[in-house]
Parts: C-alpha cells; structure tokens; sequence
C-alpha cells in the first residue's frame, strides 16, 4: 500500500476558476462578435447611402446573433421586402451593370479586429483559470 493521500480541493478550486473563467470569456466574445456585426452593418448601411440610385439608398441591413454550443456567430444581410429587394442587384449587380457596393469586403475589414478582441478574451480566461 502506499501511503499518498490526495486533496482533491485545490483540483475542485481549479476547476471552480476554469468554469468562471469561461463564463467570462463567453460574455466578451459575444460581445466582441455583436460589435463587429453592428460596425459591418453601420459600413454596409454607410456604402449604400451613397449610391446613386434612390431606391438602392434604401435597403435596409439588420444582423442576428447566434450561438451553437461554443460558437458564437452574427448573420449581417438585407432585410427582406421593399427596398431591401434591390440588395443584390446594389452588390452583385445584372446583366445590364450594378454591384457597385461592396458586402463582403465590409466584414473582411472588420475581421482582425474581432479576431484581436476574441484573442485577448481567451487569454483573459487563460490568465483567470491559472489564476496569474
């Protein structure tokens, strides 16, 4: 037999700070991700106001946050109906011309900086679950 004991409470205490951690860590990405969304939609928004065409002036551009499991997402796009019909001839155009307004690329600028501030929230629950 040996004569080894184990305290598991310092196991139970990291464990406690790791799931607090993570919470945290959950509420900055999320909000790191709807902050992006809304800088993506204010810069599709911003591109289409200054189109030339009255109705395309109009399409309106809404995101929805989601999250699955431990992903969290936004899904920026046209709303539908009305104005917001014409969305993909002001981005991607016709046969006859349009696609002058940029979509993707908005998101595209925007990503290092959601990039930046999920890093420093999954740093922070590293720094919190070891307790620096």
């Amino acid at each position: 037999m040996s004569d080894v004991t184990i305290d598991a409470s310092e196991l139970i205490s990291f464990g406690r700070r790791i799931a607090a951690a993570h919470a945290m860590s959950s509420a900055k990405v999320a909000q790191a991700v709807k902050k992006g969304a809304q800088n993506v939609k204010n810069s599709i928004r911003d591109d289409l106001k200054g189109s030339g065409n009255n109705g395309i002036r109009k399409v309106q551009v809404a995101y929805e946050l989601g999250s699955t499991g431990t992903t969290v997402y936004a899904d920026v796009s046209p709303r539908d109906g009305g104005a917001s019909d014409l969305a993909n001839i002001a981005f991607f155009g016709t046969a006859k011309g349009g696609g002058t307004h940029d979509f993707y690329e908005h998101a595209e600028t925007e990503l290092p900086t959601i990039a930046e501030y999920v890093g420093d929230a999954a740093d922070d629950m590293l720094i919190g679950a070891i307790g620096l």
